[in-house]
């Protein structure tokens, strides 16, 4: 009954078992082995049609994987694109989308890159314009970095995030997966849910204050946005988050008051678009770390902060920043500019 209801209601990962959770349905490995011995156990204990269907979502599930696999703008509809052109017309609804950037087909994109594109709506495109970084936010949303299903969504909400496609977990602002069972790193002992966070990741960004956020860009001549754009509603905050209500996941605006000088937004998606800005241009927030957050940093990368006998803080605090910045940023952190 159990695995019934997990075929006919809900996802082909949800069919784990409902008492310890396992298989880490993270781990694909792990996950393709016991589809197959699934696969075997179920086939004589399912209904004809019930086993038919799930035969099906193991087909789609499988389809994912493919590097071809391309879910649909429009429909979220997903099939196998072979050709070589931007424009892909969706099998199922008929609509068409760029088959690189995902967004909906324009004839101005026809013979412009993407980011061109791009630039070209911010330009002249008054319904891109009056979004104003609401807009910003939801083109640079969550891409689910196992399927590649594509959200219009802020990476501001509940860092933990779960695809609505392939229930992979995994923190929207680093990319990491999230470890629901024992981690697979060696020298991690934490069995709760948990996952590695770079330093650059928006986890640890949100905490600092705009302020603080906009001396790292200013620093870096990276220009930042204070006032919202013309027309732009300036009192919530529009932006789209995924929102669990009830035990379902339901995508709406955030809702929050705006801020003054926080560009049309509530001051957390402001410091969600300042981390944007920081991870598109790949700055290393260790540069305006005290010495308590170096310490901190150092003991999660597992780096030795031990300080020398009689050692300056001037001293101490520049051989911990060497060390740190020796580590390279978070490798799978989106920086879609």
């Amino acid at each position: 009954m159990h695995f019934t209801i997990a075929v006919r209601d809900r996802h082909i990962r949800d069919m784990v078992c409902p008492v310890c959770c396992e298989p880490d349905i993270n781990d694909q490995e792990q996950l393709d082995s016991y589809f197959s011995t699934l696969d075997i156990q179920l086939r004589d204990c399912l209904d004809g049609d019930v086993y038919e269907l799930f035969h099906k979502k193991l087909t789609e599930h499988a389809l994912m994987k493919d590097p071809k696999f391309l879910w649909c703008y429009h429909c979220t509809s997903g099939f196998i694109y072979d050709g070589d052109q931007l424009k892909v017309t969706c099998p199922s609804c008929r609509k068409s989308f760029c088959a690189q950037c995902k967004k909906p087909w324009e004839p101005q994109h026809q013979d412009l890159s993407c980011e061109q594109f791009q630039l070209w709506k911010r330009e002249n495109d008054p319904e891109y314009q009056r979004q104003g970084l609401a807009g910003y936010l939801r083109d640079n949303g969550i891409t689910c970095p196992h399927c590649r299903f594509q959200y219009a969504l802020t990476k501001g909400g509940c860092m933990h995030f779960s695809c609505s496609q392939c229930r992979y977990q995994f923190c929207s602002g680093c990319n990491n997966p999230y470890h629901t069972t024992a981690c697979k790193a060696a020298q991690c002992s934490y069995t709760g849910l948990h996952a590695h966070h770079p330093r650059d990741c928006l986890f640890y960004l949100r905490d600092w204050e705009p302020a603080r956020l906009q001396v790292l860009l200013q620093r870096n001549g990276v220009e930042f946005n204070t006032e919202p754009s013309t027309g732009t509603q300036t009192d919530a905050c529009c932006v789209m988050e995924q929102k669990d209500e009830g035990g379902q996941q339901i995508d709406s605006p955030c809702g929050v008051q705006t801020q003054p000088g926080q560009a049309g937004l509530c001051e957390k998606h402001y410091r969600e678009y300042l981390v944007s800005l920081i991870n598109a241009h790949s700055l290393d927030p260790a540069l305006l770390y005290n010495i308590q957050e170096l310490i901190r940093a150092c003991e999660r990368y597992q780096a030795d902060s031990q300080r020398g006998e009689n050692e300056e803080d001037n001293a101490y605090h520049a051989r911990l920043l060497k060390k740190l910045t020796g580590i390279p940023l978070g490798e799978k952190v989106p920086r879609n500019k």
